[in-house]
């Protein structure tokens, strides 16, 4: 089969296979890594075991053939003489030929993920001590390194420190963590980047102009963006716009990867940290979220929080310039803590939404959570959202009781005239319940506003106080009822856990009956406090005992625990003479 016959039978290849290089011009964006392999050729200077490494699509397997091309090249000393003129691989002489018609007797490519057994490896060496039959050197190409057994490595180990001088071995792989330290110390390591942006733009419009297939530069801009640099995704991706629209354009190529444009994000997102539980859904519905990629959404709103905080800083992110004055107007009173809070809530459902099936059901789930905390309660059924400063009650449940007190927020007045007295009333009321904990969290609460005509009240709480969230939700049937007698049946309650703690002097007094034990033995003090569940916890006392004498709680070194409730609950501290 002559050269121009060879050429012919790729036409009917799909694009990545029919724009594999052929020779070391042809490949894109490894200036450095081609540089290296052509020197090595111009001196006649081999390393016995070569390790490429990279990530999918950028090169690896194509550049070893090409390498190994050039290694069997009639034209070598040519280009060793003048490397300029006579460039290799020359892809003219019988042995470049075999190349392309993958039929060279000298060059073996494995696929280590079919071939990971120690027999193998055995058949490899067995096989590597003939000498080559048609060019310099026997050249073994094994894909996919690290798919090989550590069994299979530590046999491999000889014979890829010593080879014997006509063979050649070149390990491809994504994953060079896998390979085994002493393979990697025995190997000349050459790192394959992902393709920057334009030497990859050039290379698709030639592709494109050649292939005569209608394009837009934003089209190829965001096949480009969205395959990180990866030429064979790419290619692949043009090649399925083109077999979906003909045409490749923005908005089809955003169909066929399941991706939502820029800036119906930014609207998503706008909604998202402001608007209410109602407003997302129906804007949910209106894109029909259904149809796009859910590990897009939750990478884009990833990046999306990302530069939300470089431009709350005071930055302008790179990779999100193009929208920077959309997201100042979006973020218009979102604090940097908030913006944190969420960030963080989605980060605490990854493991999650990387193993669940239900990826969009989930992503909805943490969507209502974000909104839910816009309006300020957890039954928010899509009344107007409130300031977005709220944290995400995920990450309340994991702020530390020790945390300083960073903000002091102004409470307001009561602005209707009866609404202390009704606050008041609720909080007497509570006692009936005979629920410590309960009572202590309301009363260390302040009602802010009541509106009459929404029937509405704001309650605001310390913020270290937001871990009991879960309490007040949990024992709502018991306190709802008492706060709807109080002020009217259709009432809903909005807790902001944004206030400042108050401070609270704990009381010496005696009682009978110990709630946490502290024994003494051998004239040693051991402390030892009880931790309540979050449903039996209350708040009746905390004591102290050491052998039946008073202790003052006040030095907070020997006393740290109670130092640290004192701190956020009233009620009494005892001493308790252990019988």
């Amino acid at each position: 089969m002559d050269f121009l016959s060879l050429i012919m039978n790729t036409a009917n290849l799909n694009l990545a296979r029919k724009w594999r290089s052929r020779n070391f011009d042809q490949i894109v964006g490894q200036e450095l890594s081609i540089r290296m392999l052509k020197n090595s050729l111009y001196l006649n200077q081999y390393f016995p075991v070569y390790l490429f490494s990279g990530q999918r699509g950028c090169g690896k397997t194509t550049t070893a053939r090409v390498f190994a091309a050039a290694i069997n090249c009639e034209q070598l000393d040519g280009f060793r003489k003048k490397p300029k003129i006579s460039p290799v691989p020359c892809l003219e002489c019988s042995s470049c030929k075999a190349m392309l018609g993958g039929k060279h007797p000298d060059f073996i490519e494995i696929d280590a993920a079919s071939h990971t057994g120690v027999d193998n490896v055995r058949q490899i060496i067995d096989a590597s001590q003939l000498l080559p039959l048609m060019g310099n050197k026997k050249i073994y190409l094994i894909d996919e390194a690290h798919m090989l057994s550590k069994a299979a490595f530590n046999a491999f180990l000889k014979i890829l420190e010593e080879p014997p001088s006509s063979v050649l071995f070149i390990l491809a792989t994504t994953d060079p963590q896998k390979i085994i330290d002493t393979v990697k110390s025995r190997c000349f390591r050459l790192f394959f980047k992902s393709v920057a942006h334009t030497p990859l733009l050039g290379h698709l419009k030639n592709v494109c102009n050649t292939e005569k297939i209608a394009y837009e530069d934003a089209a190829l801009d965001l096949i480009i963006k969205e395959t990180e640099g990866s030429v064979r995704d790419a290619l692949n991706v043009v090649e399925q716009v083109r077999f979906a629209r003909g045409r490749v354009t923005k908005d089809a190529v955003l169909h066929v990867l399941g991706h939502i444009d820029d800036e119906r994000m930014l609207k998503f997102f706008e909604i998202l940290i402001q608007g209410s539980s109602k407003e997302l859904l129906q804007f949910l519905q209106m894109i029909r979220f259904d149809l796009f990629s859910a590990e897009f959404m939750w990478n884009k709103l990833i990046e999306i929080l990302r530069a939300a905080l470089w431009v709350s800083n005071g930055v302008t992110p790179e990779w999100f310039s193009h929208y920077v004055d959309a997201l100042k107007k979006v973020l218009h009173g979102c604090s940097v803590s908030r913006l944190n809070s969420i960030l963080m809530l989605f980060y605490s459902y990854e493991n999650l939404f990387l193993k669940t099936t239900a990826k969009h059901s989930l992503l909805e789930m943490i969507f209502l959570q974000v909104t839910q905390k816009n309006a300020g309660t957890s039954n928010d059924s899509g009344s107007s959202p409130a300031s977005c400063n709220a944290a995400s009650p995920v990450i309340q449940e994991e702020n530390s009781l020790d945390d300083d007190i960073d903000e002091d927020v102004q409470e307001e007045e009561i602005e209707e005239e009866g609404s202390s007295s009704q606050w008041k009333a609720f909080l007497s009321s509570l006692d009936a319940l005979k629920e410590p904990l309960l009572s202590s969290i309301f009363k260390n609460g302040t009602a802010v506003t009541f509106d009459k005509e929404r029937a509405a009240l704001a309650v605001t709480f310390a913020k270290q106080f937001a871990f009991f969230q879960e309490t007040l939700n949990e024992m709502k049937k018991l306190w709802f009822p008492l706060l709807q007698n109080s002020f009217a049946q259709n009432v809903t309650f909005d807790p902001q856990f944004t206030g400042q703690q108050k401070k609270i002097e704990p009381k010496i007094e005696k009682i009978t009956k110990p709630d946490v034990k502290i024994s003494a033995s051998n004239s040693t003090t051991q402390k030892c406090f009880s931790r309540p569940t979050k449903r039996t916890q209350k708040f009746q006392s905390y004591t102290t005992l050491v052998a039946g004498k008073t202790i003052d709680i006040t030095d907070s070194d020997v006393w740290k625990k109670a130092t640290m409730i004192a701190r956020y609950f009233s009620g009494t501290f005892s001493e308790i003479n252990e019988a």
